[in-house]
């Protein structure tokens, strides 16, 4: 009973009800005690309670959205316009206490967030409703202070020792000039269970905060994974490599943090070659090994960029069919391989120093090594035996030479940058998901490849991770969490909902069940499909400069109540928050990341 004894304090009173319904309270307020209370700015939490302290056993939670008419508003407006008419300035009047209590009078709407209360075991608890409401005239207004704030707006933890991140301060407004101290803000936690399989949005303009704060995340999943026997493994998809190296802008990255629990891997050869303890996630286009899927990604993205016959032919090329080894069919298909791996040569995806290639010639019956040199000399030679062989190697031969004076295989050049020959020949996707079901942190920079190549890391390694998670929920195995971080979001995830098996949508809607969770950074919200934001719980909402993406995020919970100062509002790490077991809103200064 103590909580609503505290806010109910004199020096807390901020006005009465006149009228209540619901969703929505309407408050009596005076400039007097606007200023007792240290003001009453947009968004600021107040709470109704009944002026009868035998019956303080509830208060109704109310949030600030706007000003709102009393009855006397236009008699006001009248009567002090009348005195402008009639006097040179309003410092002249001579005001009565009444006049005066009368000009300074006003009102305030209130959304109605819910109802604190004592339950059967006299805990306080809250409810997201009113159950019962009485004539507005039993009722006074309070603006509780910090410590109650404190219980207010961390009403979701139901003990102290649940696992918690303390993510920043209570915030309301961007002006503060009547708290410059910070008197009234208690600290916000999140509450990391929240995050953890879930899905999980940062909405804001560049450099207001997104980063930060997912990188505050991480930390406080890294943190549970150190107190518990828990192994979450957490990977970010960094796009502009902020989290895999320190730069002037940020003090300090994830890998400055956590060096012993992470594992990088990078786009770039450079990087890779600089410290070998970063892995390059390129693959090699001729390691036998990933032969299949390289090919199969060359074709993909040559049909995306064109559809010419002689394109269409060559990806029609049958390597991998199922022949028994030693057979002439099996040899043939091994000669098309290497042919191909010449074309690769000639168009500049690079090969080791001593990089050989086996095969038979064809006065040959045991396979010897040859260098890309002296294997391309005889595919030369023997252009017009290997044509005559069938399609395959006609559609081959019409990359590997010129044709009218022009390199065919030169549209191969553009997607070099996929190949590495310092990358092993195991699969990098293999060794990331590995490293994620043993808890660890994997940081793979995506920085110095084009968007269009950042997509197809993703992609694959996205639905890898999610149908080695498949195969062991059907095969009733125990499943590791994971978390997967997206920058720059609407570069990645679909537009719409025509592929519902696209991999973002399939993790939006079945991520939970597979314990793996997402978490998506973007400033174009709108741009993000429906069947994603319907199934996000946590959202992280700063600074955004229009309204197409405001309308959208309006959709969701009560963001509503938010617009114009999410627009208007563009200090950096000030965020509008709501969580999975938060019941409402709350706005808050997110605390900068720390090494």
């Amino acid at each position: 009973m103590r909580f609503f004894e505290k806010v109910a304090k004199d020096e807390n009173f901020v006005g009465n009800l006149y009228e209540l319904d619901y969703t929505i309270a309407k408050v009596f307020v005076n400039d007097y005690h606007k200023i007792l209370v240290k003001g009453l700015p947009h968004g600021c939490f107040l709470m109704a309670i009944l002026k009868d302290k035998e019956k303080q056993r509830e208060g109704i939670l109310l949030r600030v959205i706007g000003s709102a008419e009393i009855p006397q508003t236009q008699a006001i407006i009248e009567s002090i316009t009348d005195s402008y008419i009639k006097k040179e300035n309003m410092n002249a009047l001579d005001l009565d206490f009444y006049t005066r209590s009368f000009y300074q009078s006003s009102g305030l709407s209130c959304r109605i967030l819910g109802t604190f209360f004592f339950d059967k075991n006299n805990t306080l608890a809250f409810g997201t409703d009113v159950e019962n409401f009485l004539a507005v005239h039993n009722y006074n207004v309070y603006k509780p202070q910090k410590n109650e704030l404190e219980i207010i707006v961390n009403e979701n933890f139901m003990s102290k020792s649940e696992a918690k991140e303390k993510i920043g301060v209570l915030r309301y407004a961007s002006t503060q000039s009547y708290d410059k101290h910070k008197s009234y803000a208690p600290d916000i936690f999140l509450k990391t269970y929240d995050v953890i399989a879930r899905r999980t949005a940062f909405f804001g303009m560049t450099r207001m905060g997104k980063s930060n704060t997912v990188k505050t995340i991480i930390t406080a999943i890294e943190k549970l994974n150190q107190k518990t026997d828990k192994k979450i493994g957490q990977i970010i998809f960094d796009i502009n490599g902020e989290y895999t190296f320190s730069n002037q802008q940020d003090e300090g990255s994830i890998y400055d943090k956590f060096k012993d629990k992470i594992i990088r891997f990078t786009s770039s050869i450079s990087k890779a070659k600089c410290d070998e303890n970063i892995r390059s996630i390129q693959y090699n286009f001729y390691s036998d090994e990933t032969l299949k899927e390289t090919f199969d990604l060359l074709c993909t993205l040559l049909l995306k960029d064109r559809d010419s016959d002689y394109i269409v032919k060559f990806t029609n090329v049958k390597f991998f069919e199922d022949f028994k080894k030693d057979s002439n069919e099996y040899i043939t298909q091994e000669r098309k391989k290497v042919l191909y791996k010449c074309i690769l040569y000639k168009a500049n995806f690079a090969c080791g120093n001593n990089f050989k290639l086996k095969f038979a010639d064809f006065d040959e019956e045991v396979p010897k090594e040859w260098s890309i040199n002296e294997a391309i000399s005889h595919f030369e030679h023997e252009a017009n035996k290997y044509k005559n062989i069938d399609n395959d190697f006609v559609a081959l031969y019409t990359m590997f030479e010129t044709q009218n004076y022009r390199s065919t295989y030169a549209v191969l050049m553009k997607f070099k940058d996929l190949h590495s020959p310092l990358v092993s020949d195991s699969d990098y996707k293999k060794d990331i998901d590995c490293s994620l079901r043993e808890g660890k942190i994997v940081l793979m920079d995506l920085s110095t490849v084009s968007t269009e190549i950042q997509q197809i890391y993703i992609d694959k390694l996205c639905s890898y991770i999610f149908e080695k998670s498949m195969e062991k929920f059907t095969n009733n195995e125990d499943l590791e969490y994971i978390q997967m971080y997206f920058e720059e979001a609407h570069n990645i995830f679909p537009k719409d909902d025509k592929d519902l098996q696209n991999i973002y949508s399939r993790l939006a809607k079945e991520g939970a069940k597979l314990r793996i969770g997402i978490s998506y950074s973007t400033q174009e919200i709108k741009s993000i499909t429906p069947t994603v934001l319907k199934n996000t719980e946590n959202w992280f909402v700063f600074h955004l400069n229009n309204k197409d993406e405001i309308y959208t995020l309006e959709k969701y919970y009560d963001f509503s109540d938010f617009s114009h100062n999410i627009i208007r509002n563009n200090d950096v790490g000030f965020a509008r928050i709501k969580t999975l077991s938060n019941n409402f809103i709350i706005p808050v200064q997110i605390e900068k990341f720390k090494v």
